[in-house]
């Protein structure tokens, strides 16, 4: 079945006036199956085509495909270069948060503070030797010195205290779950406005798990989508944010209504967009 669908390279068009690049990244890492790779991967290739299928009408650019590591890394790294020399805010659709790994060396610049901003109900810092699923942050703190993390969404059900103990020792900063509710919207802004004012550069990963479409279902497990609509849009407003990350690992979460109103929230708040008459 899985070569029934359909392979495609989406053609990378020259930069217009979109100021917002939209790329799909599928990465295999442990302990990740080769039946799943190739499974989430035949959703993110055609992604951008179920989001926009008129893609003149696109608020971004297509960025392309990469399948990572069988097109290399250096394809990418240079792809993301590109954008960020031109002042666009390249969007990565990809399946694992450990992508971030591949996206810092293109982020992170010398005497500045890189702030990254995950809106996940885990912390993804799983200490290990090298990078597997939920060690995303841990490789990431490790790597870069000048790196800082605030979580937003924690669930402490789904957290062991000696994570919460390692993320302390990492001077990592968070707010629960619980916190992260509608009726503490004034709570979380005035949290997240802080730790933006220490921050020079900013990366804002959202885990589409982590987010739920309707309010009041599971309220106690996942998070609202209009808190996370609004924690996007602050970060966006600080003029900080280089690069959004939105990891799905299922076809559900790649090609759900929170990840279309994500998309369409960003979209909102790119200094300009492009739409053919």
């Amino acid at each position: 079945m899985l070569g029934l669908f359909k392979r495609h390279k989406p053609v990378v068009m020259p930069l217009a006036s979109q100021s917002g690049i939209f790329l799909t990244v599928c990465e295999k890492i442990k302990p990740m199956t080769e039946v799943e790779f190739e499974t989430v991967e035949q959703s993110l290739e055609l992604a951008f085509e179920w989001l926009y299928q008129d893609p003149s009408r696109s608020p971004y650019l297509c960025g392309g495909h990469f399948s990572l590591p069988q097109t290399g890394v250096q394809p990418f790294h240079a792809r993301l270069s590109q954008y960020l020399s031109q002042s666009v805010l390249p969007v990565i659709l990809t399946n694992t948060h450990e992508t971030v790994l591949r996206s810092l060396p293109a982020v992170s610049l010398s005497n500045r503070e890189l702030g990254i901003v995950s809106i996940n109900r885990g912390f993804e810092l799983k200490q290990t030797l090298e990078p597997c699923r939920g060690s995303a942050f841990h490789f990431a703190l490790s790597r870069y010195p000048d790196c800082r993390l605030f979580c937003l969404g924690i669930d402490p059900s789904r957290v062991k205290s000696k994570t919460f103990e390692y993320a302390e020792d990492q001077g990592c900063d968070w707010m629960t779950l619980e916190e992260c509710q509608f009726r503490h919207r004034f709570q979380v802004k005035n949290q997240l406005a802080t730790y933006l004012s220490h921050c020079d550069d900013l990366i804002l990963d959202v885990d589409l798990e982590s987010v739920m479409t309707d309010s009041g279902l599971h309220g106690d497990e996942h998070l609202e989508v209009q808190m996370v609509l609004r924690m996007i849009r602050q970060c966006l407003m600080s003029g900080k944010v280089r690069l959004v990350h939105l990891t799905g690992k299922k076809e559900k979460q790649i090609f759900s209504k929170q990840t279309k109103l994500i998309l369409d929230e960003i979209s909102t708040m790119l200094p300009t967009t492009h739409c053919a008459a």
